[in-house]
């Protein structure tokens, strides 16, 4: 079975929907020991390259969004959902609507059965009170460092390269 993307995944009693929101505890955090997401799609099968097995959830973190941007997009997407518009939250419509959300993307491994525990729903009328419980934590500045240097690092890279190559056409001539 190849990869494929599941829009609703039931983990330990609680359905999953794409475009809703939860928080849980997660044992394997990098940063986030009790993340605030809103679920995309979970991610599994067979990867085709490599052959191993994918059990995992795609996500948005709130903790990685930049404060300034956490109750705008709460809004907007609220009044997506009010609508009836099409809520299933795609990478696509990420990158075309959010594009600061990128970021905050961040993937879940749901086996072993331990990394995620205490999963709950967030419910549509407490969820400004969730975002907003968010706020003592910020890890998009530490995202973007990270991101920053690697983007230095290979610019370095590039200008190293090219030196490199301009020296080896001055020793041929």
């Amino acid at each position: 079975m190849a990869l494929r993307r599941v829009y609703k995944k039931r983990v330990k009693g609680v359905e999953l929907k794409s475009g809703h929101f939860y928080t849980f505890k997660y044992q394997a955090w990098e940063h986030d020991p009790k993340p605030t997401i809103i679920f995309m799609y979970a991610i599994e099968g067979l990867h085709p390259n490599t052959g191993h097995q994918w059990r995992l959830i795609q996500a948005i973190n709130f903790t990685y969004i930049p404060r300034a941007f956490r109750r705008r997009f709460l809004t907007q997407w609220k009044k997506e959902i009010e609508r009836g518009i099409n809520t299933r939250f795609t990478y696509q419509k990420l990158k075309r609507r959010w594009p600061f959300l990128k970021i905050a993307t961040r993937r879940y491994f749901l086996k072993p059965n331990y990394y995620i525990t205490n999963l709950k729903e967030i419910p549509f009328d407490q969820l400004e009170r969730a975002i907003i419980s968010t706020w003592s934590k910020d890890f998009s500045k530490k995202v973007t460092m990270t991101l920053l240097s690697k983007f230095k690092k290979a610019i370095n890279f590039r200008k190293t390269l090219a030196k490199k190559k301009k020296k080896k056409i001055q020793k041929r001539k």
